[in-house]
């Protein structure tokens, strides 16, 4: 699973490396090293705003925590999604058909259980380059006329690099399979192992009110 992660890239970057055009000025996207449900942030797509619709790939922001239309206030909004189910679950195979999207990420935090507690590690690629996390979104609107689009990461079975610390992570794409997960191309595998690093941090991450660049920082473990 993902619960948090950390996004520090400038969008404008990001958006000019998978040839997409970027947020726009008027939906500012602030850095952050703790990214957390309800969080709004920054993903790619090539839906058009009707959904269904194609459009040139793009930026936009949307909400972590996936809200269909047929949603109450009472429905549970999930950030993650099983990518080896997402295909058959009511609350996700539409979107998964008509509705995908690729969140941008510097890397992802895991919680490790330990007699000491649950201890927080980051998540990187060992390039240094960018974690590219397939994703599934929706619409919502309320008869009032507010209007939300969020989004699910899609989870896989660990890779070894993983596999110690948790037995889920997220579904990751290279830089040059995004077209092809966005035209509906099923590539629902694990990565390959030696491609991801992690360490330990500092337990201040688990607190959503914390952040900054110190939150990635390793800190010294005897585990």
């Amino acid at each position: 699973m993902c619960g948090r992660f950390a996004l520090s890239q400038p969008t404008d970057q990001l958006a000019e490396s998978v040839h997409a055009e970027p947020l726009s000025d008027l939906t500012p996207f602030t850095p952050s090293w703790n990214v957390a449900p309800t969080n709004w942030v920054p993903v790619v797509t090539e839906n058009g705003l009707s959904q269904r619709t194609k459009a040139p790939r793009h930026f936009r922001l949307m909400q972590w925590g996936l809200r269909p239309q047929w949603a109450t206030s009472s429905t549970h909004q999930p950030t993650n999604a099983r990518a080896e189910t997402v295909h058959e679950k009511p609350m996700f195979k539409h979107a998964w058909t008509h509705r995908r999207c690729v969140v941008p990420a510097d890397g992802w935090y895991e919680w490790m259980a330990t007699v000491q507690g649950k201890v927080p590690w980051y998540h990187h690629r060992m390039d240094g380059g960018t974690c590219w996390l397939g994703a599934i979104w929706e619409s919502w609107s309320s008869p009032s006329g507010d209007h939300v689009e969020s989004f699910a990461l899609l989870t896989v079975e660990a890779n070894e690099d993983v596999r110690e610390v948790h037995h889920r992570m997220p579904l990751l794409l290279e830089q040059d399979t995004i077209g092809a997960f966005l035209s509906g191309e099923d590539l629902r595998e694990p990565p390959s192992s030696m491609l991801i690093d992690r360490h330990v941090v500092g337990r201040d991450v688990n607190a959503v009110v914390n952040d900054g660049k110190h939150l990635i920082e390793a800190v010294p473990t005897l585990l």
